[in-house]
């Protein structure tokens, strides 16, 4: 069951379950328990369960329908004979209701969810006869039904057909109205106002027993809500004042009950009397609310139209001029003044013959409008020039319609005038472009695949005059081969062009063409395009031609070189994959043997091996100094390699706080600074310092500088290390007051085995990889570093690093 049929289920059985309720309540509070209910409003609930409701569920809810009217009768304390003829009673009621209204619209019966519509007042006279019908069906029922069990047959008719037909006109319309919107602000002063005076005279009519005269105090009132509010609020309102009148008169109360019982009637006389109240007061206000609601529409309608008409004249483009049958102009939209540089003020109330911008003969224009009076002298089509204010002249086309009467007398004509002087200009220039001397070939082809069009440079490829060429067919100008493949490709780009209304996308296909005079092979890249017209009809084909034999020749020999190189760079791709594989090995191989030998260094040293003399010893320490030089070596391009293999997506993307590094630094380098003479000092920030990166590598550039300061400063010497922000990044700064470098060696500092002069010429110890270790880390990072050094006057390596994306913000920010 889909959602829609859902929801349809579920308020047939609350309607069901209402009516049920409204049966047992109209009954329990009926004065004389003998007698007949004087308002039945469970008839408007179970006709709203037919109608909200499809016509295949119908079968299904009228048997329904009947047995809760039964159950309801039996609660209220009916006989079961009276509970059983009056639920067969409702159910035929309900179904006369549907059938009448359904056929009155004439609903799709092939259409299982139809809904009946209540709009306008053609609906409420529709559901005022459907009521009728339905009412007139209930008072028959119940009439047999008391003939049956020799109950009063005319006294219940007489009471039930009116108390059925109000509560239908009344109920009903609460269900097939759509429910309004929430009241705008505006009005709900004036909705509590109107509330509270229909309580008040309602009040004011049930308190009062002197005359009839009160009952039609409300009357005005309730019009008031139909005439200001939407007819589902009027619709609640009678609904409201039925109950309560119903209510009043059936306890003898108000002015019906009271002249009721002084003319000594019964009191089921009176409670018919309200009933007719009731539908009298339903027919008066829903069908004056929903006129109200249809004429506020259609004046919204109206309102929409004349905006549309007004945005639509002054949008436009083109020129359009209102005039009588005499010539008199009524009215021109803001495209005169547009086009013209007159304004509209000064042609409305001038002949359009005399107006400044329409240069023609006015005997024409006079014989036009003046000739026969059905206004069959006015040309529908014609093209001529308008007058711009500066002078110069504009080409249109004039489209000309008359209005007529109902004699058919011309009463009114509508001139429209476009502009075409751009149009004109475009094809004088594409005549003049095919005419000009152009070095690309082009050929214009018609549907047919007959030759319409051919430029000079297209006359030079064909070998032909264009005299000799233009109107005839293709395959009288081409080769066999030539023909047929040109043919395939003008169908496909028709075929693309009339399945999408628009032009095709070019199709582009090099020729092999032998010159007809000197028999040169050329090759020939042609463009074959689709052309349509402004409707999207399909009307010919463009041929673009263009020599590029010397431009193929050359896109080979690129493609070649482009092949040669792209293999050159494979090879070397190769030999550096070789190259990082061996420096691998090779440092894998050299470092195990070098750690044996600086481990067996050690043992000897410690004595393991038996007493060792100073000499000895000094000679150990040599090979245990040179071995651990051969480690570290090992290990930097152990390093380097795994650098320039290592693909950086495998390096690690999170928060570094520089902060910790430079602590972490400051332990590391602690074992080498032991033992010497040296002032090393730390500025690090008060908050962190978080770039973005590898913490392990970021550690290894900080550690090295340090490193590399330490290894490269006497003592009685001093190493700073200071970071801070600047602008959006994190800066390092490792400055030493060492040896320096020569400032002709800088350059090459970062290569890697290079080493400075005097690092050499003081036997410094050092494989030349770290600057070029800390360069390619800082550089993976976004970074840069550089170094401001003189011999004698120690060094500074700063390093320059994007601060993460938070910090980088809050730097920006201040």
């Amino acid at each position: 069951m889909s959602a829609a049929s859902r929801v349809a289920a579920v308020r047939a059985v609350v309607l069901l379950v209402v009516a049920f309720a409204l049966g047992v309540t109209a009954l329990v509070l009926r004065p004389d328990p003998s007698a007949v209910a004087t308002w039945w409003p469970a008839a408007g609930a179970t006709c709203g369960v037919l109608l909200l409701s499809p016509r295949r569920w119908w079968p299904a809810l009228v048997p329904a329908i009947a047995v809760v009217t039964f159950a309801a009768n039996g609660l209220g304390g009916r006989p079961l004979g009276v509970g059983v003829g009056l639920g067969l009673t409702n159910a035929a009621e309900a179904l006369a209701v549907g059938m009448v209204l359904h056929r009155l619209h004439r609903l799709d019966r092939h259409d299982p969810d139809a809904r009946v519509p209540l709009r306008d007042t053609d609906d409420y006279l529709r559901l005022f006869l459907a009521a009728a019908a339905g009412a007139l069906t209930f008072g028959a029922g119940a009439a047999l039904t008391m003939a049956v069990l020799g109950q009063p047959v005319w006294e219940t008719a007489r009471t039930v057909t009116p108390s059925h037909l109000a509560a239908t006109l009344v109920i009903l319309p609460l269900l097939l109205i759509p429910a309004c919107r929430p009241v705008d602000v505006r009005r709900r002063a004036e909705l509590a106002v109107q509330a509270g005076l229909v309580a008040v005279a309602l009040g004011a009519t049930l308190s009062t027993s002197s005359s009839l005269a009160p009952l039609f105090v409300p009357l005005p009132l309730l019009v008031w809500a139909a005439v200001r509010f939407h007819p589902f609020v009027a619709a609640v309102e009678v609904f409201l004042v039925a109950a309560i009148a119903t209510w009043a008169t059936s306890h003898g109360l108000g002015p019906i009950a009271l002249f009721s019982d002084r003319a000594g009637s019964h009191h089921l006389l009176a409670g018919a009397n309200v009933q007719m109240y009731l539908i009298c007061m339903a027919l008066l206000t829903l069908p004056t609310a929903l006129a109200s609601a249809q004429r506020l529409e259609l004046l919204r309608r109206i309102d929409l139209e004349r905006q549309l008409s007004s945005t639509t004249l002054a949008t436009t483009a083109a020129i359009i001029v209102v005039s009588d049958n005499r010539g008199v102009v009524q009215q021109v939209n803001e495209a005169l003044e547009r086009l013209t540089g007159f304004s509209a003020e000064s042609a409305v109330g001038q002949r359009f013959w005399e107006l400044p911008m329409v240069p023609v003969e006015r005997r024409e224009l006079v014989r036009a409008f003046f000739g026969p009076r059905d206004g069959s002298g006015v040309p529908e089509l014609r093209e001529a020039d308008l007058v711009h204010r500066d002078g110069h002249r504009l080409r249109v086309v004039w489209n000309n319609n008359v209005v007529r009467d109902a004699r058919g007398e011309m009463t009114h004509v509508v001139c429209t005038a476009t502009d075409v002087t751009s149009e004109l200009t475009s094809r004088q220039l594409v005549e003049h472009l095919f005419e000009a001397p152009m070095a690309a070939p082009m050929v214009s082809i018609d549907k047919d695949l007959v030759v319409t069009l051919v430029n000079r440079a297209g006359e030079d490829l064909l070998g032909v005059s264009a005299d000799d060429v233009v109107g005839h067919h293709l395959d009288t100008l081409l080769s066999p081969r030539l023909a047929e493949t040109l043919r395939r490709d003008l169908g496909q780009a028709a075929r693309a062009a009339q399945r999408d209304a628009l032009p095709g996308p070019p199709i582009t296909r090099d020729w092999t063409w032998r010159r007809p005079d000197d028999g040169r092979t050329l090759t020939v890249s042609t463009t074959v395009s689709a052309v349509t017209d402004g409707a999207g009809e399909h009307v010919g084909y463009l041929v673009l031609a263009r020599d590029v034999t010397a431009m193929r020749s050359i896109h080979e020999a690129l493609v070649r070189a482009l092949d040669t190189e792209r293999d050159a760079v494979e090879r070397l791709r190769r030999v550096d994959d070789a190259k990082n594989e061996f420096v691998s090995t090779v440092s894998h191989e050299l470092r195990t043997p070098t750690t044996s030998i600086v481990g067996y260094t050690e043992m000897l040293r410690d004595g393991s091996a038996g007493e060792v003399s100073e000499e000895q010893g000094a000679l150990l320490d040599v090979i245990a100094r040179n071995g651990e030089r051969l480690i570290a070596v090992a290990n930097d391009l152990l390093v380097l390699a795994g650098l320039d293999s290592q693909d950086r997506t495998t390096w690690a993307e999170e928060p570094v706080d520089l902060g910790e590094v430079a602590q972490q630094a400051q332990q590391a380098i602690a074992p080498l600074i032991a033992g010497r003479s040296l002032q090393v000092s730390f500025d690090l920030p008060d908050r962190p310092l978080t770039v973005t990166g590898d913490p392990s590598h970021l550690d290894r550039v900080l550690v090295n500088l340090l490193s590399n300061a330490v290894k490269f400063t006497p003592d009685q010497g001093s190493i700073g290390c200071r970071l801070y922000r600047c602008g959006t990044r994190a800066v390092i700064e490792v400055s030493d007051t060492g040896i320096g470098i020569p400032e002709d060696e800088q350059a090459d500092l970062f290569t890697k085995f290079f080493r400075s002069s005097n690092a050499q010429d003081r036997a410094i110890p050092g494989t030349g990889l770290g600057l070029s270790i800390i360069h390619r880390i800082v550089t993976e990072h976004g970074g840069d570093i550089m170094v401001r050094s003189a011999p004698h006057e120690g060094s500074t390596f700063t390093v320059r690093l994007p601060l993460a994306v938070r910090d980088a913000r809050l730097a920006s920010a201040g």
